[in-house]
């Protein structure tokens, strides 16, 4: 115990926004019974899929669409960032809108506040917002929102974790992108590495289907029921906010502007794709729906491979145990983890963990790639501090995972999440070359020697400790022991 004990109320604080913003990985998890999604069926479709291979053409990608859609855009996000890029997307929503294109977007309502600019979108007649599972908090902030998370907690701890775009049924965007500069490469802070696929064919249909199950769900209220305006049809502070935005980053506006003529014509790969829905049961009893339907689909795979790509931003197991990569070493799979290094990660708490669980993981034999906090992605216009955000695995040079969900505990157990399993070794070449092409460039190699020590090593240079990583990085790590001495984690 530290000799300057916190006080019971700021721990419970501290606890509380440790639980609402991390990843669950604490808290107590619910039986689930041995026969759990024992009925539940894979059922493939055909499509044509595209890995988006920059950040810049990922908003692009996005803009074209738009200004393409003729009929309908349905959109889902966890985030969306009152930030140059997020304002522009939302302007070209509001566009099409004008022109007679029906708009419907879910937001989560982690990072939502009173946001009055966005709640006057929502009072465009072709254009509806919906936000998911709402707390109770709108004006007081981040203190006001974790002391209504720590009373409603069996209430606000689900949240809507997908990231879903759609156009006209005919185009469709996956992956592990929210929106915001910082998604897009242009942030002058920080900038995260992720990735997003394009998708055509039949697939998309499965995607609108579950898409209306939760538009049409208790869960959702409209934005206008929520965040009071003044006159509508003015959009007064929407507008000003743009306008402020772009003059502010005009040199983003450009780069946008230069990246949308740019473009080119997307080439396609055929493949056969199974997506993976979440339930919306796991609001009301937190099994993990998503996980065992996935486990199941991969069942084959994970107790034959003979090589595995896993690539999370989080790497913390569930209830002590990293079971699938357990059972992939157990019979001599090769397998490559890729994850953020604790100084690259932008979740303060997950180090913490991590650092406890990352000499497990080497003793099982993985090959361990962690992200630089400094690494230098070529398409991003801005390099300040970087994130590892990429949600996917690959397996046996063949099966490729793409979706919104880590491979984490409050994936598991708590968030709604989705994802496809997409079948085609031309695809998962492009996606393993997308991961890890530049890996001398972007990570740290991390190895376990035999005397017990672990080495980062990038080209020329080498750590006996997490590079980068101390100081009030590690104030996480004291907090997290004083939770532990406190509170039943």
């Amino acid at each position: 115990m530290s000799r300057f004990p916190l006080s019971r109320q700021l721990m419970a604080l501290l606890l509380c926004l440790y639980s609402l913003v991390l990843t669950g990985c604490a808290g107590s998890y619910p039986e689930v019974e041995p026969g759990f999604e024992s009925n539940w069926q894979a059922q493939p479709h055909q499509a044509q899929v595209y890995l988006i291979p920059s950040a810049s053409e990922a908003l692009a990608r996005r803009i074209e669409a738009i200004r393409q859609a003729q009929q309908s855009i349905d959109i889902t996000y966890f985030s969306w960032n009152k930030d140059l890029s997020g304002l522009m997307l939302l302007n070209e929503l509001k566009l099409a809108a004008d022109r007679g294109v029906q708009v419907h977007i879910v937001l989560d309502d982690l990072l939502i506040f009173n946001e009055t600019w966005l709640a006057e979108l929502g009072q465009h007649e072709k254009m509806e917002i919906r936000i998911f599972n709402p707390f109770n908090s709108r004006k007081t902030g981040w203190l006001g929102r974790s002391i209504d998370f720590e009373r409603h907690r069996a209430q606000l701890d689900n949240r809507l974790h997908e990231k879903y775009f759609n156009v006209d049924g005919q185009l469709m965007i996956l992956g592990g992108r929210n929106i915001g500069d910082d998604y897009f490469g242009f942030s002058q802070e920080a900038n995260f590495f992720d990735l997003d696929v394009v998708f055509k064919g039949d697939i998309i249909q499965a995607f609108m289907d579950n898409y209306q199950q939760l538009w049409n769900s208790e869960l959702l209220t409209p934005v206008t029921a929520l965040i009071k305006t003044k006159e509508a049809g003015t959009y007064r502070q929407f507008n000003q906010a743009l306008e402020r935005a772009q003059t502010k980053h005009s040199q983003v506006a450009e780069a946008i502007a230069s990246s949308l003529t740019s473009l080119s014509a997307m080439s396609f790969i055929d493949a056969e794709v199974t997506p993976v829905f979440d339930s919306l049961d796991k609001v009301k009893d937190n099994k993990p729906y998503f996980r065992t339907r996935v486990e199941r689909l991969m069942e084959e795979p994970i107790n034959n491979a003979n090589k595995a790509v896993i690539s999370s931003p989080y790497l913390i197991p569930g209830q002590s145990k990293y079971k699938i990569i357990e059972t992939l070493t157990q019979h001599n799979a090769a397998v490559t983890l890729i994850t953020n290094s604790s100084a690259s990660n932008d979740s303060a708490f997950v180090p913490a963990y991590f650092e406890q669980y990352r000499p497990e993981l080497l003793e099982m034999g993985v090959e361990l790639y962690e992200f630089k906090d400094n690494a230098i992605n070529d398409n991003h216009l801005y390099h300040g501090a970087t994130y590892y955000h990429n949600k996917t695995f690959i397996f046996d040079d063949k099966l490729s995972y793409i979706g919104s969900s880590n491979f984490d505990p409050r994936s598991n157990f708590l968030n709604i999440e989705f994802g496809v399993v997409i079948d085609s070794p031309a695809f998962a070449a492009k996606l393993t070359d997308y991961l890890l092409g530049k890996k001398e460039q972007l990570f740290w190699h991390v190895s376990l020697a035999e005397d017990g020590t672990i080495s980062w090593r990038s080209d020329e240079e080498s750590h006996d400790a997490s590079p980068n990583y101390g100081g009030w990085h590690k104030l996480p790590d004291w907090i997290i022991r004083q939770l532990d001495g406190e509170f039943e984690l």
